[in-house]
């Protein structure tokens, strides 16, 4: 699986933290040129659907010139398919995240799928980066948490004066929980946070 968002440290971390679910190693480097990871990973124990909600939790698929305050064109997010049934399931989760407008109101995905392999994968020299260089990334760290917090972390709140709800994921309704089914499962029984009568407390 090749995978590109940004500077590779950065995917590179989160799929390395997914060593115990069956991922067997974790490549940072140039997918021709543009940076991200190859992962490569024990599909009986892990799917490619399941490391691809990973990617869409952990990448700004929006946008077409770079992630975050890195910008330029080997910066931008790029999947790599290796079949049709990968295409198909990129290109599922896509539309119904963009239907779902979970990025944003209108917000269009424009990361690129591409078939096949990349042509060239240069690894890089350096593996773990992030751990092991934790000041050079913290500012850029710092902005993603960040981000992806307001988009995929949870609310604190309290309705009609009850108080001590929690609702993960809360701008994840509709079509976005074709995707992440999880979080259907973990709020249900959770007013929503559009109700009348609502006071959040908290956000995380």
């Amino acid at each position: 699986m090749f995978v590109g968002a940004g500077d590779e440290a950065f995917l590179e971390r989160q799929y390395l933290d997914l060593k115990y679910a069956g991922v067997r190693d974790v490549a940072p480097g140039a997918l021709d040129g543009a940076r991200g990871v190859r992962v490569t990973y024990d599909e009986s124990r892990i799917s490619f659907e399941e490391l691809m909600r990973t990617y869409w939790r952990r990448s700004e698929p929006t946008r077409s010139d770079g992630q975050f305050s890195e910008v330029g064109a080997r910066f931008a997010p790029v999947i790599y398919v290796a079949n049709a049934d990968e295409r198909a399931i990129v290109e599922r989760a896509r539309d119904d995240l963009e239907a779902s407008n979970v990025y944003g109101a209108g917000a269009k995905l424009t990361v690129r799928v591409l078939d096949g392999a990349p042509e060239t994968f240069e690894e890089a020299p350096e593996r773990d980066a992030l751990r092991a260089n934790p000041k050079k990334y913290a500012k850029m760290l710092k902005a993603r948490d960040a981000a992806f917090n307001r988009l995929w972390g949870f609310v604190q709140f309290c309705a009609d004066r009850v108080c001590g709800y929690v609702r993960f994921a809360p701008n994840c309704k509709t079509t976005c929980l074709k995707v992440f089914p999880e979080y259907e499962a973990r709020n249900a029984g959770i007013p929503d946070i559009d109700a009348k009568n609502i006071k959040i407390t908290a956000r995380n």
